[in-house]
């Protein structure tokens, strides 16, 4: 079904940009930083884009100039824990979060290459927003007679500022996909030898948590 596997890759491309979104006010429109923020990124990599297809260190570099301002780290791991992040000790939260960011830009940064060929766009009209949440509704544009791959951004305001803190690729919840497979390990394994494995870079995890296609609405509610 390479359908489908064309869409499941698009989680950790939108999750890099997602990871690439810089930060903006909490009265600034959320679908406008979506979109400067996708611009900046494809802009800088485009430019430089045969040194970005033979050269995984730049790409990572130019995703880690980027990386903390955007997203909520702390937030998105405590998602994908749910439960068992009440139960970690400070130390074990901030390793987890700490490793699940390096693993994920190690795993799939490269990746972002090999779409630079695709066009993102923010679809204003299905975006909304108040006081607690913004969801950015965009569409990856595939090309090739292919339709398009519907996109939501889920942001939220952290200290003054939007934050993202959790990407949807054709109803599919970054966080959900991760909480579902990371509470397989801890259940069988236990919450440090999860995070043991995630130190140690292990990317079968990760890809098989990308390729756990299982749909989670609630992501934001825990």
């Amino acid at each position: 079904m390479k359908w489908l596997h064309e869409r499941i890759l698009i989680l950790p491309l939108a999750l890099l940009v997602l990871i690439l979104a810089a930060p903006a006010q909490a009265e600034e429109n959320p679908a406008e930083l979506i979109k400067q923020s996708i611009d900046a990124v494809y802009e800088k990599l485009r430019a430089n884009e045969a040194r970005a297809q033979e050269d995984p260190d730049f790409v990572i570099g130019v995703i880690e100039e980027e990386i903390l301002p955007g997203v909520d780290v702390n937030g998105m791991a405590r998602l994908v824990l749910a439960r068992h992040w009440r139960d970690a000790s400070s130390e074990q939260q901030d390793r987890f979060a700490e490793a699940f960011k390096n693993t994920l830009l190690q795993a799939y940064g490269v990746q972002l290459a090999d779409h630079l060929d695709k066009d993102v766009r923010v679809i204003e009209r299905r975006s909304r927003q108040d006081e607690r949440m913004a969801v950015v509704a965009t569409e990856v544009v595939m090309g090739s007679g292919q339709s398009n791959i519907q996109v939501n951004y889920r942001l939220r305001p952290v200290n003054g500022e939007w934050k993202v803190f959790d990407v949807e690729a054709e109803g599919l919840s970054f966080v959900g996909n991760f909480r579902t497979r990371f509470n397989e390990e801890i259940n069988r394994d236990g919450l440090e030898a999860l995070i043991e494995r995630l130190e140690d870079g292990d990317e079968e995890l990760i890809e098989d948590a990308v390729g756990d296609v299982t749909p989670d609405n609630g992501a934001a509610d825990r």
